[in-house]
């Protein structure tokens, strides 16, 4: 009994293909399987190692902005202090006799100690009251003077030295300032005292600004000089309802772009940049921040989107392009690092190495199963693909990938019949490209091809469902409506002609242009006709109607 059964399993497959073709697909399946689930596991250690690899730089520049950081609430307190306990020294008293002496004259710099402090640099009387941001109190300017020098002894033997250089002043509403890199005691003070209070850190912290009296970040951007630009920590100094001044350090941008470099310590490990909280970028891992831009405005947009909802210390990762993006967002800075790893740079790296590997693997295994019957394969394959592409060329324009003229009139003569039968309304909307030969014959036939390209999207992008539409000429475009009245046709054409007016396209590096079409709109019910040549007439007529009046425009009377 169990040898006929045998029998007649094997009875079944009396084709030696079938047995092999099943062989194959069990096999092939089971080594497709284990191969993806190396892959997903392969993945999730790649996508775990650009985390920690961006969280080991976010931690370094977070500890190294909590440094500096907590030296300036620092330096508040001890000015807060010095404010609230005053210390009556000779010397304290004969300097803020000297500052009596020499507070009218155009500049001035006073001093405790030559060695052991630095100097205040001031402005005159006059310059304070031009100022509506500056106040020169009567009542608290010799304890804020007295504060201001004795934070002078502390900030001369603060350890300027680091990773990251900065620069620490003090900038007083009372028209003098405090910095760790002085100047000489000449006219250059007043220049210098004027572009620290103009700088947009100063008001950012007026009353006004800051209600809350919290730590700000500002970006000073000049996209023009990348040394020009300085990203500034700074907070407030208030005492007994007054707003003395700002205590600030700078961050001079090469600075960062340094210690950036030094964290990253891998080439093919992708690029590190510090953007601000406007996703301006400040400073990069690479030798110079990217002359173009690293992403479109979707993807800026799509990133502001999921960052603005994480919380202060968080990670995350998209996938844009090739690309892979990971993202971290500072405790300690307005702003978030972001990675970006590219697919090149992937592939030369441990992980892509294991991937290439891995690939290589399977393909050999899977060669071996395919040698028996991989040319029959093939020859299936290459008549269906060939199948496909003669399919697709005969109805599609291989440019704009819409319905060529042929097979457009086919569908729409079907689909004008079927209104037609069930009394439903039909329409046509005839679209030319106003003065398209000036753009071939500016800008050459390539970009005239880019012009097409970018109409044909705009089009389809305005379709609503059953609406199909077809390149009939060089630059010449039509749409059917099928249920669709001569009203609700002309606001669909008014759409695509807003559409496609209101969207600049890069057609050459530097060179933009904005392009616009004219619209003839044709209805069966206004004809009590559903032959879709004669619509296409009419909705003809009426483009060139549009354009002899002006173009850019839709047109669906006589």
């Amino acid at each position: 009994m169990l040898g006929n059964a045998l029998q007649r399993v094997i009875g079944r497959f009396k084709n030696p293909q079938k047995v092999v073709n099943l062989c194959f697909i069990f096999v092939f399946l089971f080594s497709t399987v284990l191969t993806w689930r190396e892959a997903v596991v392969l993945e999730g250690a790649y996508v775990a190692n650009q985390r920690n690899s961006l969280d080991s730089v976010a931690t370094l520049l977070d500890r190294q902005l909590q440094h500096s950081i907590d030296n300036l609430l620092f330096y508040r307190n001890a000015m807060l202090y010095a404010l609230q306990s005053p210390i009556s020294t000779d010397r304290t008293r004969k300097s803020l006799a000297d500052f009596d002496t020499l507070r009218t004259q155009p500049f001035w710099q006073l001093r405790l100690d030559l060695s052991r402090s630095l100097p205040m640099s001031g402005v005159s009387d006059e310059f304070v009251n031009k100022s509506p941001l500056l106040d020169r109190d009567e009542h608290t300017l010799h304890s804020e003077l007295s504060s201001a020098l004795e934070l002078s002894y502390i900030m001369r033997l603060s350890d300027s030295s680091g990773k990251m250089p900065q620069r620490m002043f003090y900038a007083s509403r009372s028209g003098f300032f405090l910095t760790n890199t002085p100047p000489a005691n000449d006219p250059n003070i007043v220049s210098l005292y004027y572009r620290l209070i103009a700088r947009p850190y100063f008001s950012s912290q007026s009353l006004q600004n800051n209600p809350q009296r919290s730590l700000k970040w500002t970006h000073t951007f000049n996209g023009n000089d990348t040394s020009g630009q300085i990203v500034t920590a700074s907070v407030p100094l208030d005492f007994n309802g007054r707003w003395y001044g700002v205590l600030a350090l700078d961050y001079p941008i090469e600075s960062l772009h340094n210690f950036l470099r030094e964290a990253k310590y891998d080439d093919h490990e992708g690029t590190v940049l510090l953007y601000d909280n406007e996703l301006n970028p400040i400073a990069t891992s690479a030798r110079s921040l990217p002359q173009h831009e690293l992403f479109t405005a979707p993807q800026l947009a799509r990133i502001a989107n999921v960052v603005t909802a994480a919380k202060q210390g968080e990670q995350g990762e998209l996938r844009m392009d090739s690309r892979f993006i990971t993202w971290a967002k500072l405790n300690n800075f307005d702003g978030l690092l972001v990675k970006v790893h590219t697919l090149e740079e992937g592939v030369q790296g441990e992980f892509g190495r294991i991937s290439i590997v891995l690939s290589i693997l399977w393909m050999l295994f899977t060669l071996m199963l395919f040698a028996s019957w991989m040319v029959i394969r093939r020859l299936v394959n290459n008549m269906f693909s060939l199948q496909q592409t003669l399919t697709w060329r005969a109805n599609y324009d291989t440019l704009t990938r819409l319905y060529n003229r042929g097979a457009f009139f086919e569908i729409a003569r079907k689909l004008s019949q079927e209104c037609e039968q069930q009394g439903l309304p039909f329409s046509v909307i005839q679209m030319d490209l106003d003065l398209f030969k000036s753009i071939n014959d500016r800008f050459g036939h390539s970009c005239g091809d880019k012009v097409l390209i970018h109409a044909a999207a705009m089009l389809s992008d305005a379709f609503r469902t059953g609406d199909i539409a077809g390149r009939v000429g060089g630059e010449e475009f039509c749409i059917v409506l099928p249920e669709t009245t001569l009203e609700e046709a002309t606001k669909v054409a008014e759409r695509i002609r807003v559409r496609i007016n209101t969207k600049e396209l890069l057609i050459k590096q530097g060179n933009t242009v904005r392009i616009s079409a004219s619209f003839g709109v044709s209805s069966s019910f206004e004809f009590s006709d559903y032959d879709f040549e004669r619509l296409q007439t009419y909705a003809d007529h009426r483009l060139y109607k549009a354009k002899q009046g002006g173009r850019n425009q839709v047109c669906n009377h006589d």
